[in-house]
């Protein structure tokens, strides 16, 4: 276990620096941040660690105690959001000029300079280095930067990188040297380095220590039938994912029986049950509050519907069958590509169609052992620890 491992010079003064996207909140990135941070505790507790994400004042309070010596900023996010213009190359290129040039971006200096004595830069996992928020390829301008400007050690980690349009794929190529870890989550975003031996294919970072204590211990008592839909960054109206969501339970025998709806982001996630319920009177809701103090409610006995990846992730690795609910093709199906090559066959649906038989969980249950293991290996890597 990672909490017997120590690095061979245990020094106080060392600095990290993570880049994530805690706060917002969202299941999946208040999950992973947490687990990295724990995990830092145990082998760099004295280390001054801080966190770069969009809503530091949200993050601070949900991560509050992660990390003994833990501070949250938006510098990176700040210089993105100020470049003039949201094409990649034009963001590339303010950020990097912001970071050798603290004057051009004298509001975020304090937060620059800091940089500049970071001894690990790292990247946490989770989908939001892409061309759906154009303005957050400017981290790969950083992660660059601070190979080639700091001492630091620079690393990424399961990271799911498309849509990567308008040249981000070729900012991802060019920046690959840069890292000295560097592993990428699904093969769509993989192949974006068109074979650079420097990225890597790995599971998602959620597995890091194990994915035992994600889950709620009443778990097996959670309905059977189970939902986590959104509202957020459909292809097409809401009203045609909701129609597949209850044409689905009926097919499946779920309309006088109890069904569980997850959200996984407030409102967003919430709009399903509201829209369901008239239908579906026995439905049960799981807020993402309950679902981050309580455990994810899956299990092997359930069926799910969902368009969220780490619902689909957790569920399957519980031994739960389900069907994914494809809302947005250049995002999401990667990502839920992504979880089938960890090794869930759940099947896929299309909004405004009605799901036949949910897909088994697959080898992902098994493999979940495995896949925590090569995370482990990573952060080894990453924090030069030793067993």
């Amino acid at each position: 276990m990672f909490n017997i491992l120590q690095r061979p010079d245990p020094d106080p003064s060392r600095l990290i620096y993570l880049v994530a996207d805690p706060g917002h909140p969202n299941y999946g990135g208040e999950v992973v941040a947490r687990r990295w941070l724990e995990t830092i505790a145990l082998v760099e507790p004295q280390a001054e660690v801080w966190v770069d994400c969009p809503t530091p004042g949200p993050a601070a309070t949900l991560l509050k105690g992660a990390h003994p010596n833990l501070h949250f900023t938006d510098t990176l996010f700040r210089l993105c959001a100020d470049a003039p213009d949201e094409n990649p190359f034009e963001v590339d290129a303010f950020v990097t000029a912001a970071l050798d040039d603290p004057g051009q971006a004298p509001r975020w200096m304090p937060g620059i300079n800091l940089l500049r004595d970071v001894d690990v830069f790292h990247i946490l996992g989770g989908g939001y280095i892409n061309t759906v928020w154009p303005r957050h390829t400017g981290l790969i301008a950083a992660a660059r930067w601070m190979s080639h400007r700091t001492r630091s050690r620079v690393a990424g980690t399961g990271l799911g990188l498309v849509p990567a349009t308008d040249g981000a794929a070729d900012l991802w190529l060019k920046a690959a040297a840069d890292f000295d870890v560097l592993t990428i989550r699904d093969e769509e975003s993989l192949d974006l380095f068109d074979g650079a031996p420097q990225a890597r294919l790995a599971p998602d970072d959620i597995f890091l220590r194990g994915l035992s204590s994600v889950y709620s211990r009443t778990a097996g008592a959670a309905p059977e039938f189970m939902i986590c839909v959104q509202e957020d960054l459909l292809d097409g109206p809401f009203e045609a994912v909701a129609q597949t969501v209850a044409s689905t339970l009926r097919a499946w025998g779920a309309a006088e029986r109890p069904i569980g709806v997850v959200e996984c982001i407030p409102r967003v996630d919430r709009r399903i049950y509201d829209e369901l319920l008239p239908a579906f009177p026995q439905l049960q809701f799981f807020s993402l509050w309950e679902i981050l103090n309580d455990g994810f409610p899956a299990a092997a006995h359930q069926r799910w519907i969902s368009s969220r990846y780490h619902a689909h992730l957790l569920a399957a690795a519980a031994g739960a069958s389900g069907v994914t609910l494809s809302v947005r093709g250049d995002y999401y199906d990667a990502k839920h590509d992504g979880v089938r090559r960890m090794g869930s066959q759940w099947t896929s649906v299309t909004a405004g169609d009605t799901a036949g038989e949910a897909g088994a969980p697959g080898t992902l249950p098994a493999r979940s052992a495995r896949h925590s293991e090569i995370v482990l290996g990573h952060a080894r890597e990453i924090y030069q620890v030793r067993r």
